[in-house]
């Protein structure tokens, strides 16, 4: 009978410990959706820096620019974005998700590039 009991005792903390334990969001966090324009405004400047889309003589001074006008553009500071960075970065399944939606648009946005010029 004790033999019962324990192991009951076992498995309910188990299960209960198992759980997680959902942690309310900070309240500088930028919400996924938000995370996912802002990231997907990122990669479009990074790629027309790596495609040296931006002129040589002043590349690097209207690459760091172009993020800067993400951040006005989208109503947030740098630090809540790399907080937010952070934090998403710490919770792998969020930021897996935010990644899957960005590269989701992203290859919306090149896909509807490349029909318009396929016209």
């Amino acid at each position: 009978m004790r033999f019962g009991v324990l192991v009951v005792a076992v498995l309910t903390l188990a299960i209960y410990g198992c759980k997680d334990n959902v942690e309310p969001a900070p309240s500088y966090l930028i919400n996924q959706e938000k995370m996912v324009s802002i990231m997907v405004d990122m990669h479009l400047i990074e790629t027309a820096y790596n495609l040296k889309l931006f002129g040589a003589d002043t590349a690097k001074s209207k690459y760091y620019g172009a993020f800067e006008s993400v951040f006005v553009t989208h109503e947030i500071t740098k630090t809540e974005f790399d907080s937010s960075m952070y934090y998403y970065s710490t919770r792998t399944d969020q930021m897996s998700v935010i990644y899957d939606k960005v590269l989701e648009k992203l290859y919306e946005l090149e896909s509807a590039e490349a029909a318009a010029h396929s016209d």
